[in-house]
């Protein structure tokens, strides 16, 4: 009996008489499996001379070869000099015996090297053996997938009205479709630094995004995946990644932010490259629309309660003029700004009203009395704590720097602090 597989002719009359070999790929499509002929060689990759076909540009046109040896009735598998190797059981290799179970790994495809009995090959479809037609029918599917994905995705954002529940969504995504270990979110700051702004899961003390994969993403303004084998070589803490993907966030040539996924165990597809990329693509126009909207939010309420920002400060004096007009020149700053008077002179309605004019004023602001801090819980005060960090932390506490995250925190009465709180406060102000 025979079988026309695109445009091959494949015998299939000893399949009785002998166990069937097999490659079966363990991403993608599981169940897909390639029947390995004992009386020809079986070519792997993106040429179409190939047997074995395959849409994945880390492949080399013929990338390896697999072929059996009646001599010593062992197979055996030869890499081709492809440009980015061949891997069996996570090393990289020229030529070696295969054994059944060996996971082999040919551009992004992950392949096992298996014998089935009988049982086993009646789970299988009996046209088996693969060339150009079908695994143009994989990519096919691949790509319909992704699509889908993305499609969803488009879908979420469209809820989403902050920039935080934009990041929520994305790293999401990627953290369900990708097979991602660790996914986190670095913010540009005002000075176009990138800070850690979300990571999954939560482990700042235990995890570390890399700083030279991002100085790399930051330089080139691309995309950048990098494989377990050179991770550690010039990259530092993914030593203990399989794989790492870094996508930068660039929106009109200026870095919004940039995306990390690593993964422990499997490695990274094709797929789950593009599919970072196309998150990332997305978010950036997310973030921006969402940044715009809270911008005109803020502006429209400022506008709406310009008049009842000063409502605590009763006058129309020249000097409460003056006060008022420094309040409306200095309100938009972003940064730190030192309120001088005497006691019960109103600092804290300055405050309040810089906050009410500023960009701020859609979000908190938290109020201090630094005289009434103890000297022994200042930092857990300023900074939070976690629970059972000392004595009495019954329960984690939010510090008061992260309860007026983005918004504005007055502390009242800092010449009262100690010597040390005060100095402490100072570098925290200079950082």
């Amino acid at each position: 009996m025979h079988h026309q597989v695109a445009g091959k002719i494949v015998s299939t009359t000893n399949t009785k008489t002998q166990p069937k070999v097999v490659l079966q790929i363990m991403r993608g499509n599981p169940r897909q499996t390639f029947v390995l002929p004992r009386d020809a060689e079986t070519r792997i990759g993106r040429g179409k001379e190939c047997t074995i076909v395959l849409d994945d540009l880390r492949c080399s046109r013929v990338h390896a070869i697999i072929h059996f040896d009646p001599d010593t009735a062992t197979w055996w598998l030869r890499d081709q000099g492809s440009s980015n190797g061949t891997f069996v059981n996570g090393s990289k290799v020229e030529e070696c015996q295969l054994g059944f179970g060996a996971d082999v790994r040919v551009g992004s495809v992950e392949f096992r090297f298996l014998q089935l009995d009988g049982r086993q090959e009646t789970d299988i479809t009996e046209t088996v053996i693969m060339g150009q037609q079908i695994a143009e029918g994989q990519a096919i599917e691949g790509d319909a997938e992704q699509l889908r994905i993305i499609n969803d995705f488009a879908l979420r954002l469209l809820r989403c009205r902050t920039p935080d529940e934009v990041v929520a969504c994305g790293l999401d995504v990627l953290l369900r479709h990708t097979g991602a270990t660790v996914v986190g979110f670095l913010w540009s700051n005002e000075g176009g630094e990138l800070r850690v702004h979300t990571m999954i899961p939560d482990q700042p003390d235990e995890i570390r995004l890399s700083e030279m994969l991002t100085e790399n993403v930051l330089e080139k303004r691309r995309a950048v995946w990098v494989e377990g084998q050179t991770a550690h070589g010039n990259t530092g803490s993914l030593a203990h990644y399989a794989d790492a993907i870094c996508v930068p966030l660039v929106h009109h040539d200026r870095v919004l932010g940039a995306i990390h996924l690593y993964t422990q165990v499997a490695h990274y597809d094709e797929s789950d490259f593009q599919l970072a990329i196309q998150v990332g693509s997305a978010m950036v126009a997310a973030l921006v629309s969402a940044r715009q909207r809270a911008s005109l939010e803020a502006r429209h309420e400022r506008l709406v309660n310009q008049s009842a920002g000063f409502d605590e400060l009763i006058g129309e004096s020249r000097p409460m003029e003056q006060l008022k007009s420094n309040i409306r020149k200095i309100a938009p700053a972003s940064g730190c700004v030192l309120i001088r008077g005497e006691s019960g002179a109103g600092k804290e309605l300055v405050a309040r009203a810089m906050h009410r004019q500023g960009t701020r004023a859609d979000r908190p602001m938290l109020s201090v009395n630094c005289a009434a801090i103890p000297r022994d819980l200042m930092e857990s005060q300023l900074f939070g704590h976690k629970k059972g960090a000392f004595t009495g932390a019954e329960q984690d506490h939010d510090g008061w720097f992260k309860q007026a995250d983005s918004g504005t925190l007055f502390l009242d009465e800092v010449g009262e602090m100690t010597l040390e709180g005060q100095a402490k406060l100072l570098r925290i102000l200079e950082g």
